[in-house]
């Protein structure tokens, strides 16, 4: 089976759609009482505005590219190490919506560890400081926060 496919196109179509998905989402997600030009809406927007402009800037170039990619889709595709990459990638982000789910349930500490522990057991680590550092990153963040900051966490 061959597909024919321009990754711009998909991309920055996938991207705008998210983008106007999360710009609209903003005030429901983010609410402040501040009234001032500079509030807690502020960075999101700018951040979540400039993936938005450099989707529509992808899907442009999509648009008006000549070539198009061809994807051939054989037996031997599934078997491939380009394939089992992009599925190492999948799994990655199985874990973190899997994390989305447990966070408000188990709290930001315990989420976050089992996620650091279930990347790295992933992934192979097989050295102790390979999973000493992001789990000292939790208690560093935690702490920050919670206790510096004064930010609730879930």
């Amino acid at each position: 089976m061959k597909i024919r496919y321009n990754t711009e196109i998909i991309s920055g179509a996938v991207f705008t759609v998210v983008g106007a998905a999360l710009w609209l989402l903003i005030p429901s997600q983010i609410q402040t009482m501040e009234k001032g030009a500079v509030n807690a809406q502020t960075l999101p927007r700018i951040a979540i505005g400039g993936m938005f402009l450099f989707a529509v800037g992808l899907l442009l170039e999509g648009l008006f590219a000549k070539e198009k990619k061809e994807l051939v889709i054989t037996g031997d595709s599934f078997r491939s190490a380009a394939f089992k990459k992009e599925l190492r990638s999948i799994v990655y982000c199985l874990f973190l919506v899997a994390y989305c789910f447990i966070i408000q349930p188990l709290g930001f500490v315990i989420s976050t560890v089992l996620l650091v522990l279930a990347v790295m057991i992933y992934y192979g680590a097989r050295k102790w400081y390979y999973y000493a550092i992001p789990l000292a990153m939790v208690g560093i963040v935690y702490y920050v926060f919670k206790v510096l900051l004064h930010v609730s966490l879930p």
